[in-house]
């Protein structure tokens, strides 16, 4: 990790306990002159985004608005007052999100959490079990994500592209903070609610997955099999429940997808089936 993020990292972690509304004003000459001082760089990462909205960012672009964002945090975080502080968190924000869109962090970590959930299932031997990864005690997912950090890197490796290895990897801990902790203020569009909803996304990703397969070997399904979606469903449910980045018409539509398995349970618990439990 290079010295500017690793300093940006650090102060994030020191300070994030402190509200910007608990200190005092940005008012001596030299705060008001160094937080001035920083506003090009703002300048310069809104440029480099202004004519890219949305997640396709050209790969130059997003590494120009990523060097501002870092020159940005690094530039405000000596100033111990308000204004200076409440910039810093916009941004901390911004510049965490700007990674989030555009090195595709989104599909691989939504897999790992598929693959840890999954593994609690699992007779199969794997280091997902030995750390609470999903863990809902924020204490206790940090210490997880903390003393795990080797089988996260080892299990992203064959999800993740290049760019998003890279991030986890160099940032793991600034990653770990955002995970498991919340931020200050409750905005949905934080990336610690953005990153933990993907748990949500993970789970109906496995179940459009395993209805796709059914599908394909004419919705023929075990009853055994069909309990797994419909358990997967209903963790699916809570979970967008706990989070405020889904709609309304997420719940229902996971809703329905429940029902409908019920519906099937019921028809696979009538039919006569192979040794497997398949229906025939």
């Amino acid at each position: 990790m290079n010295l500017p993020l690793l300093i940006s990292t650090l102060l994030l972690v020191a300070c994030s306990a402190i509200h910007p509304k608990d200190l005092p004003k940005c008012e001596t000459d030299e705060e008001l002159l160094t937080f001035l001082s920083c506003l090009p760089e703002t300048d310069e990462m809104e440029m480099a985004l202004r004519t890219h909205k949305g997640k396709n960012i050209p790969i130059q672009v997003y590494q120009k608005a990523a060097k501002a964002c870092e020159n940005i945090l690094v530039c405000l975080a000596p100033l111990n007052c308000r204004e200076a502080q409440e910039a810093k968190l916009e941004f901390e924000i911004k510049c965490e999100n700007l990674a989030y869109m555009n090195l595709n962090l989104r599909s691989c970590l939504a897999k790992f959490f598929t693959k840890a959930y999954l593994a609690q299932f699992s007779s199969d031997s794997s280091c997902l079990k030995d750390y609470s990864f999903l863990d809902k005690d924020l204490t206790k997912r940090r210490d997880a994500y903390s003393n795990g950090k080797s089988c996260f890197l080892d299990t992203i490796r064959s999800e993740c592209n290049k760019d998003a290895l890279e991030y986890y990897t160099k940032r793991y801990q600034k990653f770990v903070t955002t995970i498991s902790m919340k931020p200050a203020e409750e905005k949905c569009s934080h990336p610690h609610y953005q990153f933990n909803s993907l748990q949500c996304k993970g789970l109906e990703d496995e179940i459009t997955s395993r209805v796709g397969h059914l599908k394909e070997r004419n919705n023929r399904a075990s009853a055994v099999e069909v309990s797994q979606m419909i358990q997967m469903c209903k963790d699916a449910q809570t979970c967008m429940k706990d989070s405020c980045v889904f709609s309304t018409a997420d719940h229902e539509s996971m809703g329905k997808r429940c029902t409908i398995l019920q519906k099937l349970l019921a028809v696979s618990d009538s039919c006569s089936s192979d040794l497997e439990g398949n229906c025939l």
